[in-house]
């Protein structure tokens, strides 16, 4: 039971969109249903937070409770990969679409009662090259979008600001050559728009179907080459969560693929852009205990 758990930690990202208003409710919400934290923070500076993490880590918490996005789970996951520590989500973010994946509510008070009532799974991971992912790595588009949002402009519009710069984007962005190798797989195309998902969601909708966070491959989604029109017709499609529905759209699951683009381009990472093509993407295994809703359904296999 995670009230007889003595080393929880609270941390929170308080540039997220609602970190630094419900920190302290937060605190107070875990108080009033029996957790007892060993210590809790709200950061500042979101660079900050893997330090924290990783301290947190050192003086052997197992259990620690991060409040922020997508890219505040993804920062701190390298840490948390393939340990004997438990991950309980508090979604504070702008998309968090991790946590959508996982089914775990986006209001505060039901997210709490999940890490309270809820129950520990083991998820699969996707990797980078050597780093750690947990939603979704994109190439393309939606990458110039990340680079050229600010963190006030998220804090403030929410979703909505992907959606203006996204708008602003289509009309400069270019096509590139992508090169794929997957197991028997050898595949190139023009195109503006790459995602490599180990959760389900992105942008609002889903990047297919079928796609779980413990199937043990990755879902690669593309869209192909358009016109400054079409493309802003995809955009708006990606936006709004219709973008599988696109007939230009191709699919493939794999368990790992190579990617090499002409000319190289940035790859987003859950929302933060750190490094660039050529990269190798594969899947960890059952890499991360989450706590998830009790009615949350495994995968069987």
């Amino acid at each position: 039971m995670i009230k007889e758990e003595k080393s929880v930690v609270l941390i929170v990202n308080a540039h997220s969109r609602k970190g630094e208003r419900l920190y302290s409710q937060a605190m107070d919400m875990l108080d009033k249903r029996g957790v007892l934290l060993a210590a809790s923070y709200s950061v500042q500076d979101p660079m900050r937070i893997p330090e924290v993490v990783k301290e947190a880590i050192g003086r052997g918490c197992k259990l620690i409770i991060v409040g922020g996005g997508d890219g505040t789970i993804s920062s701190v996951i390298d840490y948390l990969a393939c340990q004997n520590i438990v991950l309980g989500i508090l979604p504070l973010g702008t998309g968090n679409y991790f946590a959508k994946t996982l089914e775990i509510p986006s209001d505060l008070d039901s997210a709490v009662d999940v890490i309270v009532r809820g129950k520990i799974v083991h998820i699969d991971l996707g990797k980078v090259n050597d780093d750690y992912f947990a939603n979704v790595s994109s190439i393309g588009l939606t990458t110039m979008v990340a680079r050229k949002i600010s963190r006030h402009l998220k804090k403030y519009l929410g979703r909505v600001a992907y959606g203006i710069v996204g708008v602003q984007c289509s009309f400069t962005f270019r096509p590139f050559d992508c090169h794929f190798i997957a197991q028997e797989k050898n595949i190139t195309i023009k195109t503006h728009q790459v995602v490599i998902a180990n959760g389900c969601f992105q942008g609002g909708g889903l990047v297919a179907p079928e796609t779980r966070l413990d199937n043990h491959k990755l879902a690669v989604f593309t869209m192909g080459e358009y016109s400054r029109w079409q493309l802003l017709k995809t955009w708006t499609a990606f936006f709004l969560g219709k973008h599988t529905l696109l007939s230009e759209s191709n699919y493939f699951s794999t368990h790992e693929v190579f990617v090499k683009t002409n000319p190289p381009q940035y790859v987003d990472i859950d929302g933060e852009v750190t490094v660039q093509t050529p990269a190798h993407f594969s899947i960890a295994r059952d890499a991360l205990k989450v706590i998830v809703p009790s009615e949350y359904k495994e995968q069987v296999e």
